[in-house]
């Protein structure tokens, strides 16, 4: 009888185990998450066996403390919605948001894996704040021209959208293999009294004054991961799948100063 119950137990832990999120403070001292609350897989995902991995090891794995976290796309990894409108993702979010109005130092760090592919005219996007419930995008880097951009972008009333921010900061190339810290400084306003200010590996790309966000009402919401859109425009132009993405993250946090979020250099 001690046996069964050892072995039910057993496997039961590895159900557990496949089917868990890691959360982004896995480990208590580095790998804190700030302000955000507690981060969850977005609610359009399927989670699969290499969606998401917890890796330590060297820097070329982690960025700060112990842990990081590796997130993997293949073709076919869709949820929900996302198989019915041309996506692909794994992302987590943490939907307790930032209110508007409040003064924010945002960062986190990736890792293009070394064999990243550029899937153009497909779309990726690596980290994104959007405001909920309409889920208008705001933020965030995605790659074109086989350079990673950064972009602060506005849905307007008459359907268009206008890029405040739209910067490229590094080619593909170079960013294969290496840590990237992104680190954004704003106060997430729908008025002309809104900033925002970037920066990358510690270097300011951008400095922007006005509106950053579309109301003072819905609060701004970040998901970081994988997203990839309009997966068939790849298949069309090149007669075959999607080709696999792995990414890494690390500090993933914000909070009310430089100071608590940045990383040395």
């Amino acid at each position: 009888m001690k046996n069964i119950v050892l072995k039910f137990f057993y496997i039961l832990v590895l159900l557990c185990g496949s089917m868990a999120i890691v959360p982004v403070n896995a480990d208590p001292i580095a790998d804190r998450n700030g302000k955000y609350g507690e981060f969850q897989k977005h609610s359009r995902v399927k989670q699969f066996n290499h969606s998401l991995k917890t890796e330590k090891g060297p820097s070329s794995r982690v960025r700060e403390g112990l842990l990081s976290q590796r997130f993997e796309v293949r073709s076919g990894d869709c949820g929900r919605n996302d198989c019915r409108s041309d996506r692909e993702r794994f992302e987590l979010w943490d939907k307790s948001g930032i209110k508007p109005g409040t003064e924010t130092w945002a960062s986190y760090s990736l890792r293009l894996d070394k064999k990243f592919p550029y899937i153009r005219p497909t779309n990726t996007t690596l980290g994104q704040f959007k405001q909920e419930p309409q889920g208008f995008e705001v933020v965030g880097i995605g790659i074109e021209n086989d350079k990673l951009f950064f972009y602060n972008k506005l849905h307007l009333k008459d359907g268009d959208v206008r890029y405040n921010i739209d910067r490229p900061f590094m080619s593909l190339e170079k960013a294969r293999g290496n840590w990237i810290d992104v680190l954004i400084h704003t106060n997430w306003r729908s008025d002309e009294t809104g900033f925002m200010e970037v920066f990358i590996n510690g270097r300011q790309i951008a400095d922007f004054k006005g509106p950053v966000i579309y109301n003072m009402k819905d609060r701004i919401t970040f998901r970081y991961g994988i997203y990839r859109s309009f997966v068939s425009r790849y298949v069309k132009e090149n007669g075959k799948k999607v080709p696999t993405m792995v990414v890494h993250y690390d500090n993933v946090r914000w909070d009310s100063s430089r100071e608590a979020v940045e990383l040395p250099r």
